[in-house]
């Protein structure tokens, strides 16, 4: 009997110590850093994200085989609208973001599960490294992973793999919580929507 109680006190320390799925802050901006290896090509863009109100705003600098464009592109999930505004030429195209296109999660996926814990840099020297938690989710035809700070749960690196969009890897930098721009959401007056 006591081995028992021994046996279950030690697999509940254990479990005990697996993190649960941590919540990235909702709104925040930084820098990213996009490759999308199924299109060949890479982004590095100023990004401003709103999960609560599914907003996206992205200044993008785009090198696709060797030209570069500078692209802004703001994503409104609720309204699935999307604006994409060529800064190099003014021209802005409104379009419908397609139904079957879900909000796309920075940080920890809300169906994750703990995979492992991560140190960046070099640990044997205080003030030299990071912990990162790692985190992944598996949906129909689609597979994500996100590896955040610990503590803090700020957004490092994701990798989402579909059918759909192939295999897209993004890592974060100079994230700062909330969003200082309130216009950051605000189509440019040039960039209307077609007549319906």
């Amino acid at each position: 009997m006591r081995a028992a109680i021994l046996l279950c006190l030690a697999i509940g320390a254990v479990v005990g110590q697996i993190p649960s799925p941590c919540n990235s802050p909702p709104q925040w901006e930084g820098r990213e850093v996009r490759i999308d290896y199924s299109q060949k090509y890479e982004e590095r863009r100023r990004l401003f994200y709103d999960q609560t109100n599914m907003r996206i705003h992205t200044m993008a600098e785009v090198e696709l085989n060797s030209t570069r464009e500078f692209y802004d592109v703001i994503m409104l999930f609720n309204e699935k609208k999307m604006y994409s505004l060529n800064r190099r030429t003014q021209q802005c195209n409104v379009t419908a973001i397609e139904p079957d296109r879900s909000f796309p999660h920075r940080g920890v996926h809300p169906d994750a599960r703990f995979e492992t814990i991560l140190s960046l840099g070099a640990p044997g020297f205080p003030g030299e490294n990071i912990q990162v938690e790692v985190f992944s989710a598996n949906e129909t035809n689609e597979y994500y992973t996100g590896w955040v700070t610990s503590p803090g749960c700020i957004p490092v690196t994701n990798f989402h793999l579909s059918q759909k969009y192939g295999f897209e890897h993004s890592n974060y930098f100079n994230i700062t919580i909330g969003i200082s721009d309130p216009s950051a959401f605000v189509p440019p007056p040039n960039c209307k929507p077609p007549p319906s």
